[in-house]
């Protein structure tokens, strides 16, 4: 029912005279000249109506339900936020029926209806049902004189002239008491404590403003927990101002003017503001609660491989043209490293979403995965399309080198440069395998047929190369060394447990350190290992006067009490190249 149909006596008297003002206005609108709206008429009309609208909701859901109106400070709270909301409508209706058409218009009538109708309801939940109306007696038709069935009694005796009759006692209704003028130094106080007072409303007016703007937020706990940790210390030490007037009215006589007033206006303000801290202090305690890092235990473990995941994809260029072993460990985890990502922003998401530290940092740690994943992705797509033609061009050139070696009886060539370019094409062609397992088929049997073209050239020389063969540098120094000696010389006896060792080479300075993280079976797993590779010189037992380098890879597991283990790179069965022989002359 739109507010103009309710009858004037169904309201209170102050909104009796809103509604006169309200009807006024449209009657002066109609009288105006009506013109088109425009983006901002409409656009104000709704800024209004939206204010509305949150007041209406916030009482609708205090109230919406009560079958007879309601009472205290659920009725005083229902009726403040009716009339701001009816003071906004107004303004909104006072627009609306200015216009007659334009963008947004209809719309704009559509919600202004519907507010009204909304509240319309609540008004009369507030006021109640009008007073029925008093059933008129129907007159009862006289019955026509007939004979007295009884003769009247005769009169009694008559009080005599100079005998008053006796009249009922007059009870005077008790009168307010009479309110008087303040004077020094309680007028002073007075003004003071008006002065506070009004700061206690203002600071309410803004609580109960930030309550009207929060409660319609469907889910709750995405409110940001400095808005309720504000409000309940601002209620707080909003309710401590009001006691400060408290005790100042106290001291000033209860019937001076405006004191009486100004008791109201506190206890109206105290009950706002009891009603504002029963809706935001447990909400702030679940808030709080919900961002204790007490209840994150994995956090930090979680951050930090969150940020060791985003840091194996950064600089795709150079892991694509100088670590493809690394590149390659990256490829293998890309999905179950988004999938990680993914979990970490759904068991967090409160953090971020509440703007914490913590979740600040896992915000931006994602952020960094997620661009440094693409442009990693998009480097190894442009590997994938480019590593053929490179691994083709590399072969021809490789080929050319190799029979020009050959044709000028070269040996050292097959010593040095031919076998660094081959190991370089290898490593092409490894990690062309891992982007394009299958398009890469072709481009690998390419690269095997160059290595047997290779070892049946080598062969062809074998005898100048194994000549031209020298002892391995040996420049590493630490403190293990005998320790990753024997490591070596272990696993080299799994593969022949007889042999004659001449000398050991380990020709790097230091150790090669890897860390990275792995997916199985959905757990990750830290690896952080180093390698070493050690030269073994044994004696070739098929011709006394040669010797054979054994290249053994030594592991250290940082992981496992840097336990070491010795992989060897060929079995003891493998055919040899010439480049593996020297001559034991040579070894010193």
């Amino acid at each position: 029912m739109p507010l103009n149909a309710l009858p004037l006596n169904a309201l209170p008297c102050s909104l009796r005279l809103s509604r006169l003002l309200l009807s006024f206005s449209c009657f002066l609108a109609l009288l105006g000249p009506a013109r088109a709206s425009t983006a901002n008429d409409v656009g104000s009309a709704n800024s209004l109506l939206g204010r509305a609208e949150v007041n209406l909701q916030l009482v609708d859901g205090n109230i919406g339900h009560f079958t007879k109106p309601p009472t205290g400070s659920v009725a005083k709270l229902g009726r403040l936020r009716l009339s701001q909301a009816l003071g906004d409508l107004e303004g909104a209706d006072k627009i609306l029926a200015a216009l007659t058409g334009g963008e947004g218009l209809a719309e704009a009538r559509a919600r202004y209806a519907a507010a009204d109708t909304l509240y319309t309801k609540l008004d009369g939940i507030l006021t109640g049902p009008p007073p029925a109306p008093v059933p008129v007696p129907k007159p009862v038709p006289e019955p026509e004189p007939g004979p007295d069935p009884e003769p009247e009694p005769a009169p009694g005796p008559q009080p005599k002239p100079d005998e008053p009759a006796p009249e009922e006692p007059v009870v005077e209704a008790p009168q307010p008491a009479r309110t008087v003028r303040l004077g020094y130094p309680h007028a002073d106080s007075f003004k003071s404590s008006l002065f506070t007072l009004r700061r206690v409303e203002g600071d309410r007016n803004g609580i109960l403003q930030l309550w009207a703007e929060l409660l319609p937020v469907q889910d709750q706990l995405s409110i940001n927990h400095r808005k309720t940790s504000g409000a309940v210390a601002s209620i707080t030490e909003t309710m401590r101002q009001a006691g400060f007037v408290k005790d100042g009215l106290a001291k000033i006589p209860s019937n001076g003017e405006g004191v009486a007033e100004a008791y109201e206006r506190l206890a109206e303000a105290n009950r706002n503001l009891s009603d504002a801290q029963a809706y935001f202090a447990p909400l702030n305690d679940r808030l709080l609660a919900l961002i204790n890092m007490a209840n994150y235990p994995e956090f930090q473990n979680d951050l930090k491989r969150l940020r060791e995941l985003s840091t194996s994809y950064r600089n795709p260029d150079y892991l694509f043209r100088e670590q493809r072993s690394q590149a390659a460990d990256a490829l293998g985890q890309v999905e179950p490293s988004k999938a990680e990502r993914l979990r970490l922003a759904e068991v967090y998401s409160r953090l971020i979403e509440q703007e914490t530290d913590q979740g600040d940092q896992l915000e931006a740690t994602a952020n960094g995965f997620l661009s440094g994943q693409a442009a990693f992705l998009a480097a190894a797509e442009e590997q994938r399309q480019a590593l053929p033609a490179e691994i083709r061009s590399d072969l021809a050139k490789l080929g050319e080198t190799a029979a020009e070696a050959v044709k000028n009886q070269q040996p050292m060539w097959f010593t040095g440069g031919i076998p660094q370019q081959l190991a370089w094409i290898e490593d092409k062609a490894t990690m062309l395998a891992v982007l394009d397992p299958s398009g890469s088929q072709n481009v690998i049997k390419e690269v095997e047929a160059m290595k047997a073209s290779l070892r049946a050239q080598a062969d062809s020389l074998k005898e100048l190369i194994i000549r031209q063969n020298r002892l391995p540098s040996d420049g590493y120094t630490g403190q293990d060394r005998e320790a990753v000696i024997a490591v070596a010389i272990d696993a080299w006896k799994h593969q022949e447990a007889e042999f004659e060792l001449l000398a050991v080479r380990i020709p790097v300075e230091a150790w090669a350190r890897n860390t990275n993280w792995s997916s199985s079976n959905g757990t990750w797993y830290f690896n952080d290992v180093s390698t070493l590779q050690v030269r073994l010189i044994v004696a070739d037992k098929a011709n006394p006067d040669q010797a054979i380098d054994r290249p053994i890879n030594v592991r250290k597991d940082h992981q496992a009490g840097d336990s070491m283990i010795g992989v060897p790179m060929r079995s003891f069965d493998e055919a040899l190249q010439p480049s593996e022989y020297l001559l034991r002359d040579k070894i010193k």
